[in-house]
């Protein structure tokens, strides 16, 4: 039985890591890496986005993520915003350069997300969230059981 769980969780893992070199491998032909693919769309995503919260988000280390956003401002595709409550901190925003860029691509990521979850039934659909969910909740607790 251990044996058959094992295979699932590297078959499980292997088409983990295929989503994510698909993801990487569009990236980089539109001549981005993909962690700034992911940065650019969480900044998108994010309400008063900090790099704080991206580095929490994405588990990326704070000088790649500050290199990065770095980046992304000599370029003039994003705005650093003071947040009144915490001078010290900015928000992240993208500039309507930023947003253009994002426009490039962003788009097709969405209609082929979509189109890839629409291939899936409704009951699909919905078994798919809730298998993820829970075997991310139920992974985190046992990740530490046994250390």
């Amino acid at each position: 039985m251990m044996r058959e769980i094992e295979k699932e969780v590297e078959q499980f893992s292997n088409e983990w890591q295929s989503i994510t070199m698909t993801y990487s491998d569009y990236a980089r032909s539109k001549g981005i890496s993909y962690t700034s693919l992911q940065i650019l769309r969480y900044i998108t995503h994010t309400t008063d986005c900090t790099q704080k919260s991206i580095c929490k988000m994405s588990f990326l280390p704070k000088q790649t993520v500050n290199t990065i956003i770095t980046g992304f401002y000599k370029k003039g595709y994003i705005e650093l915003r003071e947040l009144p409550a915490d001078r010290r901190t900015k928000t992240i925003h993208l500039t309507k350069k930023g947003q253009d860029y994002m426009d490039t691509f962003s788009p097709h990521i969405k209609k082929a997300e979509c189109e890839a979850m629409q291939a899936l039934s409704e009951e699909q659909r919905t078994m798919l969230i809730e298998s993820i969910r829970l075997y991310g909740k139920v992974f985190r607790e046992k990740i530490f059981d046994h250390q």
